[in-house]
């Protein structure tokens, strides 16, 4: 079986945005890149936070390798007062059958101009969970670009996570729209 290239592109991130390569890092090595991304904090009293944070970084990235994710973008800032955040999933399939281009009824898409070029952008509201103190998906933004010179595609999925609280909504909102400028950085190498 012929292993296919990833696309090589570029993306604009904010400060203390974090890129982790997943499919092509080990666990250590994703450990080790949370340890590099927190250098300047003194070990002593941010040690076990930055030990405890590589450890969920390496797993959330060992179940996106499992689902053939490529990279993993995420915030590696100071964390949120508020129990929401974000997360982008960058990964490759191939392209779209025609009976594939319709979305889901909780779905908007639309044909967007990107810098990498035309991409379709979906973007959906999941369903409140039964509790409102649970974590889960609250709102998702997805891209599918074609890859130059490829039959295949490049997918791109911000998911927007958190507990369900109505003064929250302004803040969720705020990250969609953040993960969907970022999203339109992206450009070829």
């Amino acid at each position: 079986m012929n292993e296919i290239a990833p696309p090589r592109y570029r993306l604009v991130l904010p400060p203390g945005f974090l890129l982790i390569p997943v499919a092509h890092s080990t666990d250590d090595d994703i450990a080790d890149l949370v340890r590099r991304h927190y250098r300047d904090l003194p070990r002593d009293s941010y040690g076990p936070q930055i030990d405890r944070t590589a450890a969920q970084l390496v797993a959330s990235a060992r179940s996106a390798r499992e689902a053939g994710v490529l990279d993993l973008i995420v915030p590696m800032g100071v964390p949120w007062r508020a129990p929401v955040s974000l997360a982008i999933a960058i990964s490759t399939g191939p392209a779209p059958d025609a009976d594939e281009t319709e979305p889901s009824a909780s779905e908007v898409s639309e044909t967007v101009t990107t810098s990498a070029g035309e991409a379709v952008r979906a973007t959906a509201r999941f369903a409140v969970p039964a509790s409102a103190d649970e974590m889960a998906p609250l709102m998702r933004v997805r891209f599918h670009w074609p890859i130059p010179g490829s039959d295949r595609q490049l997918l791109a999925v911000c998911t927007i996570s958190g507990t369900v609280d109505p003064q929250l909504a302004p803040i969720v909102d705020a990250l969609a729209e953040l993960g969907d400028l970022l999203l339109q950085t992206l450009r070829w190498d």
